[in-house]
């Protein structure tokens, strides 16, 4: 895609007062549940038309970099490149207390041979930073991440982060855990991990993305009220054949963090970011602000 002016947005048009809104959600339930009020015009804004379409993590983070969107659902380590343009809202984040991004291979095992090829859905993903946060000498490998999971049980790579509805898959598949990467992130520090957070540009302005911020709670807070319609609707978005699968992780993903990222969640961004640039993985360390 060329580059865009540095004075617009692309998938944001005005036609007189209106302006629409394009919001890139990851293709998971639980985006889709916290979602449901807003996309299905339950709820709006005076001003703003939305509308969504899911696309996956790595190109949202892409497209952010590049000030494509108004509105994405970003991984968390993405931010730090972002800040200038990008502001993070309070409300919609995917949180881990204790779990996460899931390290897995064909061996058991806590540990990794030296120089191991691991896929991963993309660098500036939380999964990948953490990876490297607490594993060293090894060699990562790029690719989307519902393809990870194959790659590992075809002996591609040897081993693999899975994100989405896919980090509970690896017990099906005959994979074993190597890691969960929230639960080493909340033994090492005791707070959770923020996976994925919404971000909104900041050409719209504090007051608007704080108004925007608040619809996203509010949207979650119907979604919860209306619980059987929003997850019906969200299981539309679900890579999984039981519905079990997708409820646990709806419930894992979207739940109280996801209407407001505690105090707790703030700190552990804040670290997240500092271990981060102090190894190298990043260029920047920006404070923490939600709106």
């Amino acid at each position: 895609m060329p580059a865009l002016e540095s004075n617009r947005l692309a998938n944001v048009s005005v036609t007189g007062t209106t302006q629409k809104i394009d919001i890139a959600f990851t293709p998971d339930p639980d985006d889709a549940f916290a979602w449901w009020a807003i996309l299905t015009g339950q709820i709006g804004m005076p001003g703003f038309n939305f509308s969504g379409r899911p696309l996956h993590i790595h190109d949202i983070n892409q497209m952010c970099q590049r000030q494509e969107l108004a509105v994405g659902a970003i991984s968390s380590a993405a931010w730090p490149a972002l800040h200038r343009n990008y502001r993070i809202l309070s409300a919609g984040a995917s949180v881990g207390r204790g779990y996460g991004p899931a390290l897995v291979s064909l061996t058991a095992g806590e540990a990794l041979p030296r120089g191991a090829r691991v896929g991963i859905p993309g660098n500036q993903t939380t999964g990948a930073m953490l990876l490297k946060l607490y594993f060293d000498d090894i060699q990562t490998i790029e690719m989307p991440f519902d393809q990870i999971l194959g790659a590992v049980l075809r002996k591609e790579i040897d081993a693999g982060v899975l994100i989405h509805e896919e980090l509970l898959n690896w017990r099906p598949a005959g994979l074993h855990r190597t890691a969960c990467l929230g639960a080493k992130w909340k033994a090492d520090t005791g707070l959770p991990i923020p996976v994925g957070l919404v971000v909104m540009h900041a050409r719209y302005g504090d007051e608007t993305i704080r108004t925007f911020s608040s619809l996203v709670r509010q949207s979650m807070l119907v979604a919860m009220r209306r619980n059987e319609e929003a997850r019906a609707w969200a299981l539309q978005y679900s890579h999984e054949a039981e519905t079990g699968i997708a409820d646990q992780f709806m419930s894992m993903f979207a739940n109280d963090d996801t209407l407001a990222m505690d105090s707790d969640c703030v700190r552990s961004l804040q670290l997240f970011y500092q271990r981060c640039f102090a190894r190298g993985f990043q260029t920047e360390c920006p404070n923490v602000t939600i709106f």
